[in-house]
């Protein structure tokens, strides 16, 4: 199978050039990581969950959530979570009228903070919420409107099945379903047999997500599972180049692998963007995301400590540098 299978994949009127796309996570997927993505071959990106009351509120912070450059992020993905129909319709024009050419909305985010207040997989308590915040958005606005969720709020309460087929009855564009309930967070392993039946049973495009560590592990489950896309989160971190390989593999052809020089560079290249963005503040992100790149390195837990000591920029890179230098 070859990647020309894929060319026609799109969400509503939008062509996505790659069935490999990369999943919505809360504090990660800021411009500077989406832009390495999409250089490496991610067919879509998303930003990180932005609430739609504190966007509906205009707030400078959840604006800054929307940073993008469209020469290169096209489309522009958002994804937003709320549980008012009102709140979130006037959050999904509010995000179009800033760029945005996808609307994605949370039903599936297990974490505690977020389902306690009702928001997130929370939803798949309630399927007619579900509905009818879902018909709410595609009624507000003309960009596509998609659906991250998963398999159930827990076993024995209503499941996808029921609700992807209410959700493509009022227009959702496309769904991405994680093999697991709400209930079980990141627990246990993903189960990718109901996607498959589920990729049989409607007509739009189901987007797959749960565990995918490897990109041979990706291309496996695009060939064998039926669904339209792959979405990748975790895997990626520290390694945006995830996405070529997948898409090296899914050509029938070898997959790149990074030269320790070129890793470097890429972590460079996230940290100047990072610092671009966020100014001084950058220091304490990269106490996290520099390490990414450096966990398969030898010494890279000195290195993490003489790190997380340092709180300017400048610093932490010579002290990345002076890792990766005797490797290449």
């Amino acid at each position: 199978m070859v990647l020309s299978a894929h060319n026609d994949l799109a969400i509503g009127s939008i062509r996505l050039s790659s069935p490999f796309i990369l999943a919505p996570m809360a504090g990660l997927t800021n411009w500077p990581f989406r832009r390495l993505c999409w250089s490496f071959g991610a067919g879509l990106t998303f930003t990180e969950m932005v609430s739609a009351v504190a966007l509906s509120h205009h707030g400078a912070k959840t604006l800054g959530l929307l940073q993008t450059d469209p020469a290169i992020e096209k489309p522009l993905a958002v994804q937003l979570f709320g549980k008012d129909s009102e709140t979130l319709a006037r959050a999904a024009q509010i995000a179009v009228e800033q760029g945005a050419e996808i609307i994605d909305l949370n039903f599936g985010c297990p974490a505690r903070k977020v389902v306690s207040s009702g928001h997130g997989a929370a939803i798949l308590k309630d399927h007619d919420l579900a509905e009818n915040l879902a018909q709410a958005v595609v009624k507000a606005t003309s960009a596509p409107v998609t659906v991250k969720t998963r398999l159930a709020w827990a076993p024995g309460y209503p499941d996808i099945f029921s609700l992807a087929k209410r959700l493509e009855g009022v227009g959702v564009a496309a769904l991405t379903v994680h093999g697991r309930f709400g209930t079980q967070g990141f627990l246990g392993q993903a189960d990718w047999e109901p996607l498959a039946r589920l990729a049989e049973e409607i007509h739009i495009p189901l987007i797959g997500s749960g565990d995918v560590t490897e990109p041979d592990q990706a291309v496996k489950l695009l060939k064998e599972t039926g669904v339209a896309a792959i979405m990748i989160g975790r895997a990626a971190r520290g390694r945006p180049w995830f996405f070529r390989q997948c898409l090296d593999l899914w050509r029938g052809q070898e997959p790149w692998e990074p030269t320790w020089a070129e890793r470097l560079q890429v972590a460079l290249d996230h940290a100047q963007w990072l610092h671009e963005t966020m100014g001084p503040r950058a220091a304490f992100k990269l106490r996290t995301v520099l390490m990414w790149y450096a966990r398969e390195t030898p010494g890279a837990a000195a290195i993490r400590q003489a790190i997380n000591r340092e709180t300017a920029v400048e610093k932490q890179l010579e002290i990345l540098k002076s890792l990766f230098v005797p490797l290449t």
